[in-house]
């Protein structure tokens, strides 16, 4: 059969999966929007649980999200959910592996469309399918790198407002008002589950799943260690503010030093792949003895092998942990 046709086959089953998925969006939509307010208020799950439970809900003949979950294991939709949850993106686990496999669709007819050249396709397949976690990765890390940076001001906020007689949560409610996103939706949000029935520590180990920043792990290790055995909270929030300070400072000196190596280990990575591409799109025939016989296909996972040996290498040596 042609590319062309196996492309509009391909393009038209895309289609109508997405049809079948919008339909289920809206059929359950309201339904779950309720679920969800009800175990908030209830405080029985926190929020990634929820997020990934209710991706089982809906009409069993229409639900796509169960199948997904089913199919994959509730291990790997939960990582989905914390994912998205760490970039605040609004989606559901499910929904995020049906956009994966849409864009690895797309590339697939795109592949089928160029060249008629097997591992290609594969290649354009499994690209799609990795780009939108590369687009959620880029959020999650933008996102981190601003809480990280607001998060000493906002301490220093709420350490001025304890020693001004307010209490924790009223002190967070001024630092969620002083601040400006994410520090400061995620302040309100864990005000939001409190004001709901969620007790303190579960709203800010909720938190600190969402930010996935050692330095607010810190904040709330020592906001616990004084529950627990008592002291001056403002004294101890000032003294963890300056710790974050100088952990930020060390970082950005380090990230000075080491950004020669990373530039290295992207352009080891990259390069190849490039380079490999526009060759095998340029001139086809030029690469056949590499990839139809057999200590050509040898060589290349060789290749393949020491370079991610080198990428896995180079990135060690710059990921220096604080």
């Amino acid at each position: 059969m042609d590319n062309t046709v196996l492309a509009i086959v391909f393009l038209a089953a895309t289609t109508m999966v997405l049809l079948v998925l919008g339909a289920q969006k809206l059929l359950t939509q309201k339904k779950e929007k309720l679920k969800e307010r009800v175990a908030v208020v209830a405080a029985k799950e926190d929020t990634l649980t929820t997020a990934a439970k209710t991706d089982k809900q809906g009409p069993a003949w229409l639900n796509v999200g169960a199948v997904v979950s089913r199919l994959v294991g509730p291990d790997f939709m939960r990582r989905q959910a914390e994912l998205l949850a760490s970039a605040n993106l609004a989606w559901r686990a499910s929904e995020f592996l049906t956009i994966r496999l849409t864009v690895a669709a797309f590339g697939t007819v795109t592949g089928l469309m160029l060249t008629e050249r097997t591992l290609l396709i594969v290649l354009m397949a499994a690209a799609g399918f990795w780009l939108p976690v590369l687009y959620v990765g880029r959020r999650k890390a933008k996102r981190q790198s601003d809480f990280d940076m607001q998060l000493p001001d906002a301490l220093q906020l709420i350490v001025n407002s304890l020693r001004a007689g307010f209490s924790f949560n009223k002190a967070m409610e001024v630092a969620a008002q002083a601040t400006t996103p994410p520090i400061s939706s995620d302040f309100g949000g864990v005000l939001r589950e409190v004001s709901l029935g969620m007790t303190i520590e579960d709203a800010l180990q909720g938190m600190a799943r969402r930010a996935q920043s050692p330095e607010f792990d810190i904040v709330v290790s020592a906001y616990f260690i004084q529950r627990e055995v008592g002291g001056n909270l403002a004294v101890i929030m000032e003294k963890v503010a300056d710790t974050v300070r100088q952990r930020l400072r060390m970082r950005g000196e380090l990230n000075v030093l080491t950004a020669q190596g990373r530039i290295s280990g992207y352009v080891v990575g990259i390069l190849p792949i490039a380079v490999f591409g526009i060759v095998i799109v340029a001139a086809p025939d030029y690469l056949d003895p590499l990839i139809k016989t057999t200590m050509g296909r040898g060589m290349l996972i060789f290749a393949v092998f020491w370079q991610l040996l080198g990428v896995m290498m180079i990135k060690s040596i710059t990921n220096i942990k604080m």
